[in-house]
């Protein structure tokens, strides 16, 4: 710290940053040129994630095409190009790959539903954009189909986890179609903690039915007409209006 005002020191004419002459200014690690520098982020950590989402594409495909019980994490780890081990490394079970998998997709269709109310869609677009989404993952679809089918029997490895994501599904959406019924975008009869479980088993035996005749199956299509049944009819609700508006100026 340098002295100023009266009394100062008239023999030290070197500023407070300024380096002792014939060195050079000394550079602080982690930075370039004196200026400080982000972290990089760990090569290790990056690797272990991208080799992490690695598996789980190869999952979704192999559980699709062969079922949870079929499939073999031997396979898995094969078409990734790692050894069984190195799997479990990340996932500890083939169950905990299952349920992993699974949350993956979930938590990317909440993202996307969140992302699109946040944006002013309603739920009922969101849902039916879902559904749009899935006509274009046949792999997504085939697995959740599979292992559902396959999970119903208690004795199965993945009972507990397609039993609690379904117990989890099943209401989360009760606020939101309240919401949608007092907005008049569902029928004033809809009872909105049913709804949910319907949505899901006619989003489910869609799946099927598409999985077995895509050709002859319009999933998209079959779900609008859906949605439609439960929407208000907009000519009635006009003629009500109307009727209404008579009788109140009578």
């Amino acid at each position: 710290m340098t002295d100023s005002g009266p009394g100062a020191r008239a023999a030290d004419t070197t500023t407070p940053d300024a380096p002792p002459q014939g060195r050079s200014k000394e550079k602080v690690p982690g930075t370039a040129d004196g200026q400080p520098q982000g972290k990089r982020p760990d090569g290790r950590l990056v690797r272990g994630e991208q080799r992490r989402r690695e598996i789980l594409r190869t999952a979704v495909e192999v559980f699709g095409e062969q079922g949870f019980r079929g499939s073999s994490l031997r396979e898995i780890a094969a078409r990734v190009g790692i050894s069984e081990a190195g799997l479990l490394h990340h996932f500890g079970s083939k169950a905990g790959l299952l349920t992993a998998t699974i949350e993956e997709r979930d938590r990317r269709d909440l993202d996307r539903r969140t992302q699109a109310e946040t944006d002013g869609a309603s739920l009922l677009a969101t849902i039916r954009d879902q559904v749009r989404r899935n006509a274009e993952t046949p792999g997504l679809v085939g697995l959740h189909v599979v292992v559902a089918a396959e999970a119903t029997e208690p004795s199965h490895p993945a009972h507990d986890v397609v039993r609690d994501r379904y117990r989890a599904l099943r209401h989360q959406d009760d606020t939101r179609f309240r919401d949608a019924i007092e907005r008049g975008e569902l029928r004033p009869e809809v009872d909105p903690q049913a709804i949910g479980q319907l949505f899901s088993a006619v989003m489910d035996g869609l799946q099927l039915q598409w999985l077995l005749d895509p050709e002859n199956v319009d999933m998209v299509a079959l779900f609008d007409h859906f949605v439609a049944l439960l929407q208000p009819d907009q000519g009635a609700a006009r003629a009500i209006d109307e009727q209404t508006t008579e009788q109140e100026s009578t």
